[in-house]
Order: structure tokens, then C-alpha cells, then sequence
């Protein structure tokens, strides 16, 4: 569940841009999801053959989409009060490099599947938004219902969690992660993360 958390949360962020405050975040979604998908499906097989093609995607059009700190600061919860600074920039850049390293490597296994949006179900508390959409992958397989937590930051949006049928994002790892640093210690779980341990 937590491996479909992070393609999910990738590829329904993937094309989104710096947004107006004026704009709203469904249909915005909904514009930018279309068009990665119709990507995916031009470029079909090729794009499984050029990894390079997707780091650029990922590096140029996801990480400034997603409030690495603020989910860092949730999944971590009393932890990160704990953490000194040191440890909490290197569980930052640790946390987004294995969200990187799993999308990548995962991102061309959408092609082929829609994502319908609900924009009357959207809720809106002023910099704070709440999106409801549905991934349809079709060959018989149950939809998923996926809900976005944003909020507005220095003028766009940006995702702090994701839920998929009823299941966060954030909370998933949060009881993973914490098991560890129970277990080891922060430090520990830092290091897992770097040399690219399977939370999953």
C-alpha cells in the first residue's frame, strides 16, 4: 500500500505548476493530470527505455509541487519536535530521495489509466484545500478513491498528504518510521532511507 502511496501521490502532481491563489486546485489537477497521462500514452514502451527522461520529469515538475517539510513534519509527528536541526533537514532530503527513487522507477505503469475528478466535493478553508478524485486503471481493476490535502504556500499549492481509500499517506509511514526509530533511533532511519531501504 505505502509503494502505490508514493505513485499515486507522483503521478496526480506530476505536470502541476506554481498556481495563482485565484485558481482552484481541482481544476488545476484535473487540467495537468490529462495531460501526463496523454504523455504516457504517446510515448508508450519508449518512455521505459529512458530513465533519464524521467529524472528530468521528476526533477524539473514534481519537487516543487509537494511541502517536503510540512509532510516531513506530520510523518515524523512528536519525533520531529525531538529531532535537532541537523536531523531534521537530513530526514527532509532523505524522505523526498526515496519518494524520487520509487516514482521513478515506477512512473511509466500508469500508462493507460484515467483519473476522474469530483470538483463539487472539493472543500475550501481559506489557504487549506481538500481535492477528491478517483484512479480508474480499468482491465477490471477497482477504482481508488484518492483525496489531496493542500495548502497554499508563497502564492501555489502544494500536497502535505494523500489518502487512498481511506488509508493517509502520512499516517502509513508515520507508524513504519516510528517503529524504527523506536527500535534504533532517528539517525538509524535517516540511514535507511539514504541507502534506499523498502519501507513498502
Amino acid at each position: 500500500m505505502l509503494k502505490q502511496g508514493i505513485l499515486w501521490i507522483f503521478l496526480l502532481l506530476l505536470p502541476l505548476q506554481v498556481l495563482a491563489e485565484t485558481e482552484k486546485p481541482d481544476a488545476v489537477l484535473e487540467e495537468n493530470v490529462n495531460k501526463v497521462l496523454d504523455t504516457l500514452n504517446e510515448e508508450g514502451g519508449a518512455i521505459r527505455q529512458q530513465p533519464e527522461r524521467l529524472h528530468q520529469v521528476v526533477d524539473g515538475m514534481v519537487l516543487p509541487l509537494i511541502d517536503f517539510e510540512a509532510m516531513s513534519k506530520l510523518t515524523l509527528a512528536k519525533h520531529w519536535k525531538k529531532a535537532t536541526p541537523e536531523q531534521r533537514k537530513a530526514f527532509v532530503s532523505a524522505y523526498r530521495d526515496m519518494l524520487v527513487r520509487a516514482y521513478t522507477n515506477s512512473l511509466a505503469e500508469f500508462a493507460g489509466q484515467t483519473i476522474r475528478f469530483f470538483p463539487e466535493r472539493t472543500r475550501l478553508d481559506g489557504k487549506y484545500a481538500t481535492v477528491y478524485s478517483e484512479l480508474v486503471p480499468g482491465n477490471g481493476k477497482p477504482n481508488k478513491a484518492v483525496k489531496y490535502s493542500m495548502r497554499e504556500k508563497n502564492g501555489r499549492w502544494q500536497v502535505y498528504d494523500i489518502t487512498i481509500d481511506g488509508l493517509s499517506f502520512v499516517k502509513n509511514y508515520r507508524t513504519s518510521f516510528g517503529k524504527e526509530i523506536s527500535n534504533n533511533g532517528l539517525d538509524a532511519l535517516i540511514k535507511r532511507l539514504k541507502t534506499g531501504d523498502d519501507f513498502s
